[in-house]
């Protein structure tokens, strides 16, 4: 398969870096029209027949705020074909676009700005796309008259910005000619408490607004912008409120208000996502990223939203301000796992006399056509875990890898305090492992020890797939058992071998596979000739009735017709001799070597016992986006979630049923067991929470609620002649322990056991 770039890093090549002097005098003799000197270089070269168009970028750096501009070529030069120092396609390509925009460097400038040439690599400022705001022009709106403000909205949204010491990337693309342009312009607040991702914060980015939308400063331009309440409205139905205990609720559900005759839901569910990831913008960013201006067909059709914005040239001032306040600071030091642009300098531009920088903090090299990124050690090809590890602290949680002293530790730890920020989700501990399912992402048995390793501690846990296998694992930790046959489940088998009390492991005659089927709170083990034993499921399978062989005549130790008693013990010995013996030690048979032992035997490898229906509750699937390189969570809707909380609540009692509980006699089925397993099993594949148990008690099947038993007092409820598919919350030794680091008396977590 063809891997996607279109998630992988981008860069500026031939870029101009323009940097204002750092001294507080220098800075102070600056002209004023240092303020529109962009919009002269604007001027003169948007029109050549080179240039399609320039894009500004604005972002603060090491030394202050730094203006990258970047000539967008249209046309080949033929004369570039013939000079012997252009030595690559893109030098020739970029020869007379970034000649032109020299040259109006070199005219517009005051010398004491430093101007240079070089390549702007976007990489360092991470690899996870944020909430960015892009601006768009209303159909019928008109750009302000230059001068009829006081206010510079450029100079008040970047004051705002170093105030609040938030890293930011503003871009302006602008194409044109002959005083009538158009242009593109967003902005990308780098802090985590400015990217909005999950349910929660789609609901409170459009009853809040978002604090550092473009639309503050531009709007009185006509111009609003993609985190507009009013391009969810129709789609979306929302709600945000904020408690007085510090907690909030919320509610973000689709509107069929769009729905026609001509229109269906699915279709308007299909424009309602498209308004959410607008909304949202993290598609805004990766665009802004790789300097594409595309906007989506459904604004212009339905809202008549344009994300080129109409302006004469005097109108472009505001936009392209030469703001001259100074940082202090480096703001990106703040930002965990983030850092500024960096620009690679080739060439310095003379001005007029040598300005006090020289050339910039980068390589003196020129980088080729490609960007850098290779499979080996590119940040598309790293490891899932140094993804995950990077994902995370780029979107400001406190994670770290654990050093692997013992196979019961997780792979990363992320310290938190209610709250993943990269997600936008709520958890209910303060540490949360995080597993990287590379691996493992086909064995079953581990992931699901990585889970309840995590549950054993009370501790949430996040698993990190690849796109190709999140599917699957998300169905093992939806299903932690095999498969599931007419009255019972078959589990998955374990990797560990089972060993008596006495250090031997059990054995049994012949190939084939050992299946363990758990039938409500029995365990029976089997392999392709039946039954082999039986016991309680939370009992340990060693010590279950084995068929050992009891003799060690020839006629046992045949493997053409396996005897009802065909399992055995197995011991190596000092000497190498691989024994096969009865419980009391006698020898069955030996072997000199393994290979011969093996033809003869299988080992019996522990069973996986779940502690639970489905551990979606506990766990948070995601995976990395193929085409994107984003983290994405994996949650699909089950078949019988609806819109409709009353309606969802309704047939997910009816899918519990159908699923878990089936009418046999055994053990007491409580009502107090049934609402324990049902809750956790509803939430964590619902949007909505579970049903109250008296709502709950009405969505039971009529046959069901008739078999309802009352002990003394109506407290103690039963069902009659119904039992678990397999019980839930059993407690058994073939289950994981809690994670080494973990320690009941000092952890902040709950020891609580998983539902």
């Amino acid at each position: 398969m063809v891997r996607s770039l279109q998630g992988g890093p981008k860069q500026r090549q031939n870029a101009i870096r323009i940097r204002l002097p750092r001294d507080p005098a220098k800075r102070e003799e600056l002209p004023e029209d240092i303020h529109g000197v962009l919009l002269w270089v604007i001027s003169d070269v948007c029109g050549e027949s080179c240039i399609a168009g320039v894009e500004v970028l604005m972002f603060p750096g090491p030394y202050g705020l730094e203006f990258v501009l970047h000539p967008r070529p249209s046309v080949l030069d033929g004369r570039s074909d013939t000079q012997s120092t252009l030595d690559s396609f893109t030098k020739k390509i970029y020869s007379r676009p970034v000649s032109n925009l020299k040259q109006s460097v070199k005219r517009r400038y005051p010398s004491s700005v430093t101007a240079e040439i070089g390549h702007l690599d976007l990489e360092p400022v991470g690899i996870t796309d944020v909430t960015t705001t892009r601006l768009y022009s209303l159909k019928d709106g008109n750009r302000m008259t230059p001068g009829n403000s006081k206010a510079n909205p450029l100079a008040v949204l970047f004051d705002a910005f170093r105030q609040a010491h938030d890293p930011f990337i503003y871009q302006v693309i602008i194409s044109g000619e002959d005083g009538g342009y158009s242009l593109c312009v967003r902005c990308a607040t780098y802090r985590p408490k400015d990217n909005y991702v999950s349910d929660r914060e789609f609901a409170k980015l459009v009853e809040r607004g978002k604090p550092s939308d473009l639309a503050h400063v531009f709007g009185d331009g006509n111009l609003v912008s993609n985190h507009d309440a009013a391009l969810a409205a129709p789609y979306w139905k929302t709600s945000y409120t904020e408690h007085v205990d510090g907690n909030d609720s919320y509610r973000a559900s689709y509107s069929y208000e769009k729905e026609t005759p001509y229109k269906g839901k699915q279709q308007v569910r299909r424009e309602a996502d498209t308004i959410k990831d607008v909304v949202l913008g993290q598609t805004a960013h990766r665009r802004l990223m790789s300097g594409d201006t595309t906007t989506e067909f459904i604004l212009k059709d339905e809202f008549n939203r344009y994300g080129w914005i109409p302006a004469l040239e005097a109108q472009l001032k505001p936009f392209v301000r030469t703001v001259t306040l100074r940082w202090k600071t480096n703001p990106w030091r703040d930002v965990r796992g983030r850092d500024p642009p960096e620009f690679n300098s080739i060439e310095p531009i003379e001005i007029e006399t040598p300005a006090e920088f020289g050339l910039g903090e980068g390589r003196e090299d020129t980088p080729s056509d490609e960007t850098g990124v290779e499979n080996e050690g590119g940040p598309v090809h790293r490891s899932l875990g140094q993804f995950a590890r990077r994902v995370f602290s780029e979107g400001g949680d406190d994670i770290e890898e654990v050093d692997q002293t013992t196979d019961t530790l997780p792979d990363n730890r992320i310290t938190t305090n209610g709250t993943i920020k990269t997600l936008g989700i709520q958890v209910d501990s303060d540490i949360v492992a995080v597993e990287p399912e590379s691996k493992n992402a086909t064995k079953a048995a581990n992931t699901l020890r990585n889970a309840e390793r995590a549950m054993a501690a009370g501790r949430h846990v996040i698993f990190v797939y690849n796109q190709s296998n999140v599917e699957l694992g998300y169905k093992h930790l939806d299903e932690p058992y095999k498969k599931r046959l007419e009255d019972r489940i078959e589990l998955y088998n374990g990797t560990d071998r089972v060993q008596a009390v006495d250090g031997r492991y059990l054995v049994r005659r012949g190939d084939g596979n050992t299946t363990y089927e758990l039938k409500s709170r029995t365990l029976i083990v089997c392999d392709d000739h039946g039954e082999l034993a039986r016991g309680p499921a939370t009992d340990d399978v060693a010590s279950f009735e084995w068929p050992i062989v009891g003799t060690g005549d020839e006629a046992a130790t045949s493997t053409e017709e396996l005897p009802a008693e065909r399992c055995g013990y197995y011991r190596k010995t000092d000497d190498g001799t691989h024994r096969i013996e009865t419980a009391d030690g006698t020898a069955i048979t030996t072997y000199s070597e393994k290979q011969a032992f093996l033809a003869d035997w299988t080992w019996i490898r522990e069973p996986h016992v779940p502690v639970a229906l489905s551990y979606l509750h506990a766990v948070t699937v995601t995976y990395r986006d193929e085409q994107t390189n984003q983290l994405e969570v994996y949650d699909p809707s089950p078949d019988w979630e609806t819109n409709d909380r009353t309606d969802t609540q309704e047939a997910g009692v009816e899918a519990f049923h159908d699923t878990f509980i089936i009418e046999r006699d055994g053990p007491e089925l409580t009502y107090d067991d049934l609402e324990a397993a049902f809750t956790p099993w509803f939430e964590g594949h619902s949007q909505f929470d579970a049903p109250i148990r008296s709502v709950m008690g009405g969505h039971h099947p009529k046959p069901f609620k008739q078999a309802k038993t009352s002990g003394t007092g109506n407290d103690y409820r039963y069902f009659d002649g119904y039992d678990w598919l397999f019980a839930p919350s059993l407690d058994s030794p073939h289950q994981a322990s809690p994670p080494a680091d973990y320690d009941p008396d000092t952890d902040s977590d709950s020891e609580s056991e998983p539902e």
